[in-house]
């Protein structure tokens, strides 16, 4: 069983650099992973992934007020509330042109008598700093997307209010020390 985590983690992390090197258009910017453990009926995953994809528009318009709507009103990630998180996001949106993220999806449970989510989910978040580009008349090279932050089979937890999904928090993927390690902080 050890190997079989070892494939499956090799396959996300092809299928996501496949998303990120050659960034088609025609593929889904949310995706579930084939052989996915759903545990939720199929209006819930699509809700879900809706969610996903709305607050991927507010991300590409750097629209922080559409972007903190994905976000629950008691969203805690490590004592980051709402309003530091929507900090955050205004600081990325002038540093970063060009912005997109991926996100595939490998277990979504839904418990429909709570109202929650839990979905494990491989992704990142990369955009083109702004740094790079030459005010003047002499053009710099085009500079290239950077990843902002990643995140490999982290669990989003999600709440349902007023008939949308929002973002409670996340948790790091099983055997990662939270001591020393990145926070993710985003989505």
């Amino acid at each position: 069983m050890k190997n079989f985590g070892n494939i499956r983690r090799a396959l996300m992390v092809t299928a996501l650099l496949l998303f990120c090197i050659f960034e088609q258009k025609a593929w889904a910017l949310t995706d579930i992973l084939q052989g996915a453990d759903i545990q939720a009926d199929p209006a819930s995953v699509k809700a879900i992934v809706a969610a996903f994809d709305e607050a991927e528009a507010a991300l590409k318009a750097k629209d922080t007020i559409k972007m903190m709507m994905f976000y629950s009103d008691g969203y805690n990630n490590r004592g980051l509330r709402k309003q530091d998180t929507g900090q955050i996001w205004e600081d990325l949106f002038g540093r970063y042109d060009r912005l997109s993220s991926r996100h595939v999806f490998s277990k979504i449970v839904v418990d429909e008598k709570t109202n929650t989510a839990h979905v494990t989910c491989t992704g990142a978040i990369f955009g083109v700093p702004r740094f790079g580009k030459s005010p003047g008349p002499v053009p710099m090279a085009d500079p290239q997307a950077v990843m902002i932050d990643s995140w490999f089979e982290a669990v989003h937890h999600l709440v349902k209010q007023n008939g949308t999904w929002k973002l409670v928090g996340h948790d790091p993927a099983k055997g990662q020390e939270s001591f020393g390690a990145a926070i993710h902080l985003l989505f």
